[in-house]
């Protein structure tokens, strides 16, 4: 039997109690790898007659971790940004996704100046992690979809948006999702 999302949910929540830091999201990382080995999972939940856009296939009652599947017809380039106080794991099912995590090199008044520090790919069953507040990008050509995990509905949270151009940041409770 194929590992799928009752149980990778399940484990989620196993390993969120246990531990709420970074070992907790390394497991999920890993898990996340497991699920996305699962074909019937992704052609189900990520494959071409996926519905477009950006769907919620699980959201913990208690916990609060939310599990996203994003399904793009066009390719996209973020800003910089933060996910405030949650974590994210971002895991690759279709095409590619390019990730760049930033550092904070200077302030323009009250706001600090970011560069990009470290660059990776995220290849089909793929999953990276980013910490809470940690500043990043995505990079994904059309027709790209993933999987995300976070540890609360981003909608609900303060995230930081970095607008490079102006050295501004927008202090947005979302960012704003790609059409």
């Amino acid at each position: 039997m194929s590992y799928a999302l009752d149980q990778f949910c399940e484990d989620c929540r196993t390993t969120i109690v246990a531990d709420d830091g970074d070992g907790s999201r390394e497991v999920i990382r890993q898990n996340l790898e497991k699920l996305l080995a699962n074909e019937e999972f992704v052609a189900s939940n990520c494959g071409p007659d996926a519905e477009r856009g950006i769907h919620t296939l699980y959201e913990d009652p208690k916990l609060g971790f939310v599990v996203l599947a994003h399904i793009y017809d066009k390719g996209v380039e973020s800003p910089p940004h933060d996910h405030g106080p949650s974590w994210a794991v971002y895991g690759q099912s279709v095409e590619h996704t390019d990730m760049t995590i930033w550092t904070e090199t200077g302030k323009a008044g009250d706001d600090p100046i970011v560069e990009p520090a470290e660059s990776y790919r995220l290849d089909p069953s793929m999953a990276g992690t980013f910490n809470p507040r940690q500043i990043h990008s995505i990079k994904f050509p059309a027709g790209a979809r993933f999987v995300r995990v976070t540890g609360t509905d981003l909608n609900t949270v303060a995230q930081r948006r970095f607008d490079l151009t102006n050295n501004k940041i927008d202090h947005s409770k979302a960012v704003p999702r790609p059409a």
